[in-house]
């Protein structure tokens, strides 16, 4: 099970933060989270409602929202929750190969010196496995693997991975929800892959991150074409 939707921020909270901010950060975790699915309506009403907030901040975030590939807009029926397909998954999975594989390479070619928090990030990962929840996981898996590929001071490179982070993270959740056994491998592979990169193992840095990228079929077929 994932972990329960964090309650609305309290008033303190809300002082600190612009509305739109608000809204944007309650929609994406209900999006992320699981209790707004793929082809579920989001209400402008019931937003501004929950989060206590005009309806001007709730269109200013519905707005963020689409542009970050959460949520579609159209006319005359609103905000609609995007939903995750197995052709974007197995498009997700490629283009991450592609980056990671290549800045895998750069760095065991160059002997590059590996964040200091890398091993951190894997530790909470797996304290993930666990507690079961998927969206703190996915957030800790992108820190991972973003670090990895920021590691070779590749301003261009870093920023296509960036532009990944909203698809890469709903990916990952919705994968694990469907497989969460699958934890304990992932925990294992991430552990394999710092290890090759410690030891600028190109060859087996490579390997493993295909292996590690491959999405499961069983996956697949669960998700909507």
């Amino acid at each position: 099970m994932s972990k329960p939707a964090e309650p609305v921020e309290n008033e303190t909270e809300k002082t600190k933060r612009p509305a739109k901010e608000l809204v944007y950060s309650y929609v994406r975790r209900k999006i992320l989270n699981g209790e707004m699915q793929g082809g579920d309506f989001i209400e402008e009403k019931v937003v501004s409602e929950a989060v206590g907030v005009s309806r001007t901040p709730v269109r200013e975030a519905l707005h963020r929202l689409q542009n970050d590939h959460y949520i579609t807009l159209t006319p005359r029926r609103g905000a609609v929750v995007r939903q995750i397909t197995a052709k974007e998954l197995a498009e997700v999975y490629e283009s991450r190969r592609l980056i990671e594989s290549h800045a895998m390479a750069h760095i065991c070619r160059e002997k590059l010196t590996l964040p200091s928090d890398l091993r951190v990030l894997y530790d909470k990962m797996c304290v993930t496995t666990d507690s079961k929840d998927f969206v703190e996981r996915a957030e800790y898996d992108q820190a991972f693997h973003r670090a990895i590929v920021a590691t070779t001071d590749n301003r261009v490179l870093v920023e296509l991975y960036d532009s990944l982070q909203v698809r890469q993270q709903r990916v990952a959740i919705a994968a694990m929800r469907v497989h969460p056994s699958r934890a304990e491998t992932i925990d294992r592979e991430h552990l394999q892959l710092i290890e090759a990169l410690e030891n600028y193992d190109e060859q087996a840095a490579v390997e493993i991150i295909s292996k590690h990228l491959r999405p499961l079929a069983d996956v697949i077929t669960r998700l909507p074409v």
